[in-house]
């Protein structure tokens, strides 16, 4: 897998197109939905991420605050749910991993990570300089995209 370019959803526009505008503009298989409206302490766009579904894979990063926003995320048609350590708490993190492996948890601290990976995740985006200390299933930031790190 190459890298996943980032595509910002707000006031129900995606990179500031209608969602049939970038249908139909749009050849990835794989988006990296950021949510900003959730970001901002709205609604989260489930009616968008259930259109885009049967398209698109979908990663949804709508900062999810409890384990039960990311099973909403996830019945809404998110195919990965990103969850932030920045939002969650520790325990909503580890009740998140117990019901389900479809989640990322993005974090720039190595402790949470270990403890992420501790109680059975697997997948995380985080820093170069963390990345290089961690095995598995590892992504990088790098401007708008999201890479897989190789060890």
């Amino acid at each position: 897998m190459g890298c996943i370019r980032l595509h910002t959803l707000k006031g129900g526009r995606i990179d500031g197109m209608s969602i049939s505008k970038f249908v139909e503009v749009n050849e990835e298989s794989l988006l990296y939905l950021l949510d900003i409206d959730s970001y901002l302490g709205r609604e989260m766009n489930f009616k968008i991420y259930d259109e885009l579904s049967g398209i698109f894979e979908l990663w949804i990063d709508a900062a999810p605050r409890r384990h039960y926003d990311v099973m909403d995320i996830l019945v809404s048609g998110g195919n990965m749910a990103i969850i932030m350590d920045h939002f969650m708490k520790p325990r909503e993190i580890e009740k998140s991993v117990e019901i389900t492996e479809n989640i990322i948890l993005k974090s720039f601290s190595f402790e949470i990570i270990e403890k992420f990976i501790m109680v059975g995740g697997k997948k995380v985006i985080t820093s170069p300089n963390i990345a290089s200390l961690l095995s598995g299933e590892i992504y990088v930031l790098k401007g708008g995209e999201i890479c897989p790190w190789k060890n």
